[in-house]
């Protein structure tokens, strides 16, 4: 992984965001031990229960989440697009989730997720208000349909939209379903999606013993999250397994392999990227920082390093949970593909975003969005670290987040090449269904480093959240 060790020769700013992580995660860690239930036993985070409404003697089940936000965040100075620099604060525009899941027979389950989420599919700014499908799919029970019995062991088959992110252990914000995510938005490294394809998970649990749960799973997608049937268009494969051991230790490694770039057309070494399908988690999710010079459904908080055609990604998840009101994850990656970015005369860039002729800044404050790609490596080494604590047992919680992502690139200059970013955040539940969050985020993009925002941001946002 290449994973780089602190040392007095890192930057102060570095060292002192390090420094403040280690304090927020001593201070949510220290009084863990006497408030942790019987090690043995194994619960992720708490969140309040939340039981769907029940129609049709439980043959259909409903859940509606919302969620509002405010932000008062800037771009720091040397931004790809000035205006980022002086923007307002304010409220964001409504997210809403509306969670359908039926029961076909007894071991087949189909779900839908409809949601109105400005910041993904595309979405035009404040002038597109529409419902979409956010995630949906059909489950098989296997060992259900073919009468097979295993004590208290799982096969499940889907088909439709496959969740695919190398992450966990920890929560993931999608729209208003942000109550499982201690802090606020994604990770700058959190390549996560949904595709359509096919998955198959096996699950175990045990009743005692060192070892108390394992799952493999693995799924096959194609790059699109609608149809894409274009010549030479590949597929994208996932393998994971997780372990989950007696006193909450976890651990998890997950790899991805994409095949698209047999699509490219290659003049003079440059191969456009028009009309091609590039994988959907080559940058991640929908954030919810937002840019005033951005469409609402960019991803531009991300680091856009790879251009996501032959990508490949592999990921080892560590974490201790000794009960659900603690938590402390490491993840430690490596995400690499075998094209890079470049400008319209074959140059290489370090991130699909870059300033003027030749990387150099233009007076006027012009970028370009490179839609060119050369064949040559590029390459990101990341980890993070993140620590939920509930100082209020199941009120009131304290969370941080530190992600430093490293462009390793072939052609790139490996100098002034890392995205740090540090998440302070606490939430508080008003009530089991209703969370408000409040956050400080601070990020920073070297001139190498793939940032998608020039030189970084810092600021607060907070969201306030509802789940019926």
């Amino acid at each position: 992984m290449n994973q780089r060790h602190l040392s007095t020769t890192c930057s102060t700013k570095t060292a002192s965001k390090l420094s403040a992580l280690a304090a927020a995660i001593i201070a949510v860690t220290t009084p863990a031990l006497s408030m942790a239930q019987e090690l043995s036993e194994e619960k992720p985070m708490y969140v309040p229960p939340s039981e769907p409404n029940e129609f049709l003697d439980g043959r259909v089940q409903v859940n509606f989440l919302a969620m509002q936000n405010y932000q008062a965040i800037q771009a720091k100075d040397g931004a790809f697009r000035p205006e980022d620099e002086t923007q307002s604060d304010g409220f964001g525009r409504l997210r809403v989730n509306l969670m359908f899941k039926f029961k076909i027979t007894e071991n087949i389950t189909a779900d839908i997720d409809i949601a109105e989420e400005p910041n993904d599919f595309g979405n035009n700014g404040d002038r597109d208000f529409s419902f979409h499908q956010d995630f949906a799919g059909i489950e098989f029970d296997m060992f259900g349909l073919t009468g097979y019995e295993k004590e208290n062991a799982s096969l499940i088959l889907r088909a439709g939209n496959i969740g695919a992110s190398p992450f966990q252990f920890k929560g993931f914000q999608d729209g208003a379903d942000n109550q499982g995510n201690a802090l606020i938005g994604n990770g700058i490294t959190d390549y996560a999606t949904a595709e359509n394809g096919i998955q198959l998970s096996y699950t175990e649990t045990f009743d005692g013993g060192i070892l108390r749960a394992y799952n493999v799973a693995g799924h096959m997608t194609t790059s699109s999250f609608g149809e894409a049937f274009q010549e030479d268009r590949g597929y994208n494969y996932r393998i994971q397994g997780t372990l989950e051991f007696q006193g909450g230790f976890k651990a998890g490694l997950n790899i991805f392999q994409a095949n698209q770039g047999d699509q490219l057309v290659f003049e003079n070494g440059l191969a456009s990227l028009d009309g091609v399908t590039t994988t959907n988690y080559r940058f991640g999710d929908g954030e919810n920082y937002n840019f005033s010079a951005s469409a609402s459904s960019e991803r531009d908080t991300h680091v856009g390093a790879l251009p996501g055609l032959n990508q490949s990604i592999m990921q080892l998840n560590l974490a201790y949970q000794p009960s659900d009101q603690t938590s402390v994850i490491l993840m430690l990656g490596k995400a690499s593909d075998d094209y890079t970015f470049a400008d319209t005369e074959g140059n290489a860039v370090a991130g699909i975003t870059y300033f003027g002729t030749d990387g150099v800044l233009d007076p006027t404050g012009t970028t370009f969005d490179s839609n060119q790609v050369i064949e040559a490596d590029s390459s990101v080494d990341y980890w993070v670290i993140e620590a939920q604590q509930y100082v209020i047992p199941e009120k009131l919680y304290v969370a941080a987040r530190y992600a430093e992502a490293e462009n390793t690139s072939d052609l790139i200059e490996q100098s002034d090449n890392e995205v740090t970013r540090l998440q302070v955040s606490a939430g508080y539940w008003i009530n089991d269904r209703t969370l408000w969050k409040v956050e400080y985020v601070d990020q920073e993009e070297g001139t190498n480093s793939g940032g998608q925002i020039g030189a970084g941001f810092d600021g607060i946002t907070s969201e306030i959240s509802v789940k019926f």
